[in-house]
């Protein structure tokens, strides 16, 4: 293998959890050659290693012949390991089990076993159509058609030929409608993940044909689970992305439904219902429904119990990463600084194992949530630091609003440590910034002039700076295209904690038990 194999099978075997290996090693025991025994020996060796070291290898197995040819030892033992995990997993999968039943059926026919093939591929059958596996159904038919014609259809009534063609027809058109749906879908993410909310009212009337067509493209794919939670999904993502949050919050419980009364077919990919009940909860807790988002926390937590056999590396996590990102949000919304301030230190250490396999995109959002926290409770080199932490480690164009929220937040965090003097080099790059990027937004210029104000005051005081800059985005709080920016931070808590002189932790858990709907 090369090199960067060669880290693949490292990184591998390292992921491998204790069971797993002492399963690999019975598996390979099972087998057991002179090269299956230098696979456990190399195996024991690479998983020692903390970080991947070539020449302690070939230093330690110098007197065996296996490492003449290391690169083909490792490429043998590193599809050993799959095989492997592929025996281990077999029963928590419909499509592996579906799989083999195919392969048997393979099997079968090239033993001119036909009858026998036939039962097994209409076993198959029934359970592709049952889990709506359509990529391995058209498999199915694929070998049911050969198998009519190597039997030159004797067995056969035409009756059947018509359902073969009928049932391919129907399932290329189910693929087809998942396809086109899952393409919108991904398209709202998308803007959604790097360019963030939409806050052109122009934009979001051009996006709203496109979501309706498709939810009439949903009525017509004949009820599959996949298009009915793509078509919730769209709709959740596209409401969420123009503020909407009510309704975003409608699609988001009809998909959660949706999937509680679908749990065999999820079962496979539990990270379809962790993403509903994630984006669930956020939403719940935007709109002050405190009681629904605790239910939907507690079920994500729980969510192994239902839906697998095993916990993998995958869904441990997805729960990761949702359940405390999740609380984090909820904590900075709230001002709960008691549960906050220990989550981060508890996340920051949970990050060291999970970081490799975060995007940048949610390293982003985990960084924005220490920061913010550390903000609201006066902590503010702290704040700095993860706020930096965000600007200097994700590109821009990965997550582009919340990179211009960091900047902004970088101005605020200089003016809460009383650093005017660094005030006006931050301004200009903040404004070459929004200029090029076209961020030509109410909440923006408001700030800027604001900050602006600051700069030419000093060290003096700012309260008229601040009333007036008060007064200016207080409206903006329920314009449907503005209010976006508060999701990242209440400015306008903010600034009523600084004219009133109170804790903005206070200040956020008495404005949340006020209102009704952010």
């Amino acid at each position: 293998m090369s090199n960067k194999a060669s880290s693949n099978l490292h990184e591998l075997i390292r992921s491998l959890s204790s069971v797993e290996k002492r399963y690999f090693k019975l598996f390979s025991e099972r087998h057991s050659t002179k090269s299956k025994k230098n696979y456990l020996k190399l195996f024991d060796k690479i998983d020692s290693q903390e970080v991947y070291d070539e020449d302690e290898i070939l230093k330690a197995f110098k007197n065996d012949a296996f490492v003449k040819h290391l690169s083909i030892a490792k490429n043998r033992l590193y599809h050993q390991v799959l095989k492997s995990l592929d025996a281990f997993y077999a029963q928590d999968s419909a499509e592996a089990e579906i799989g083999r039943y195919i392969h048997y059926g393979e099997i079968l026919f090239q033993k001119t076993l036909y009858q026998q093939c036939e039962r097994i591929l209409n076993t198959a059958k029934k359970m592709a159509l049952k889990y709506e596996k359509w990529g391995a159904l058209l498999q199915i038919i694929r070998r049911q058609k050969r198998l009519a014609e190597i039997r030159h259809y004797e067995k056969g009534k035409k009756s059947e030929i018509e359902q073969l063609r009928k049932l391919e027809a129907e399932v290329l058109h189910k693929l087809e409608t998942e396809s086109r749906l899952w393409y919108e879908k991904s398209q709202i993410f998308y803007n959604l993940f790097t360019k963030g909310q939409v806050r052109d009212k122009k934009l979001a009337r051009k996006m709203l044909p496109a979501v309706n067509e498709l939810v009439e493209l949903s009525k017509n794919s004949q009820g599959s689970f996949e298009s009915t939670y793509l078509n919730y999904h769209t709709q959740s993502a596209y409401y969420f992305s123009t503020g909407d949050y009510p309704n975003s919050y409608k699609s988001l419980k009809a998909n959660a439904e949706h999937m509680e009364s679908n749990l065999d077919i999820i079962r496979d990919e539990p990270s379809l219902y962790i993403s509903v009940l994630t984006n669930l909860i956020y939403v719940c807790a935007k709109l002050n429904y405190f009681d629904e988002m605790h239910a939907y926390l507690d079920k994500t937590r729980n969510l192994p119990k239902p839906l697998s056999k095993r916990v993998n590396e995958d869904l441990e996590l997805r729960i990761f990463i949702n359940s405390n990102s999740l609380e984090l949000a909820i904590c900075s919304i709230k001002g709960d600084l008691v549960r906050g301030i220990p989550l981060v230190s508890e996340t920051i250490k949970d990050l060291e194992r999970w970081k490799p396999k975060l995007s940048d995109v949610r390293l982003a959002s985990f960084y924005q949530y220490f920061s913010t926290l550390y903000f609201i409770a006066g902590q503010f080199k702290d704040a700095l630091k993860w706020n930096n932490e965000l600007l200097n480690s994700i590109a821009i164009d990965k997550t582009e609003d919340q990179y211009c929220f960091s900047q902004i937040f970088h101005l605020l965090i200089h003016f809460e440590l009383g650093n005017t003097d660094i005030i006006p080099h931050s301004l200009k790059s903040l404004s070459r910034y929004l200029e090029t990027r076209k961020r030509h937004f109410r909440f923006e210029t408001h700030f800027l002039e604001f900050m602006k104000q600051v700069s030419r005051e000093g060290q003096r005081d700012h309260s008229d700076s601040l009333n007036q800059f008060y007064g200016e985005i207080k409206s903006l709080e329920t314009d449907q295209y503005e209010k976006a920016v508060f999701d990242y931070f209440d400015f306008i808590a903010w600034c009523e904690a600084k004219l009133s002189r109170k804790p903005l932790s206070d200040v956020l858990a008495t404005k949340v038990s006020l209102k009704d709907v952010l």
